[in-house]
């Protein structure tokens, strides 16, 4: 990665300093949030539950105890799904995103698409 030349390091200071004069509530919120380093804890952690479940499906199997090797297999699909949950980004309420999101919007209007060939090809039957 390349590093800022001066006068690029001096203009993201003027804009990052006439933000927080606009609106410093926005400033310190998008200052505090951190997604990135969230994100890459939540992968850490779905890793390390995928290894700790691998080690409790192998004692599970080792040891002949069923219910342990389930939970293990329970341990392993939830810290799946939390890291894919991580990679994807943060999640937002469905219905404050579709007020406001205009992709909501598009598979709204291709729900309603849909819907409305199923009704045609019922109706003509």
């Amino acid at each position: 990665m390349m590093p800022l030349s001066e006068h690029e390091q001096r203009l993201l200071n003027e804009i990052e300093q006439a933000l927080y004069a606009e609106d410093p509530k926005f400033a310190s919120s998008v200052r505090s949030a951190r997604p990135r380093s969230r994100a890459r804890t939540m992968l850490a952690l779905s890793i390390l539950g995928v290894v700790v479940g691998l080690v409790v499906v192998l004692v599970g199997l080792t040891a002949h105890l069923t219910l342990l090797g389930v939970a293990g297999f329970v341990l392993i699909v939830g810290s799946c799904v939390a890291g894919a949950g991580a990679l994807r980004g943060p999640r937002r309420n469905s219905a404050a995103s579709l007020a406001h999101d205009p992709r909501g919007a598009k598979s709204n209007t291709l729900r309603t698409k849909m819907e409305d060939r199923m009704r045609r090809r019922f109706d003509e039957n």
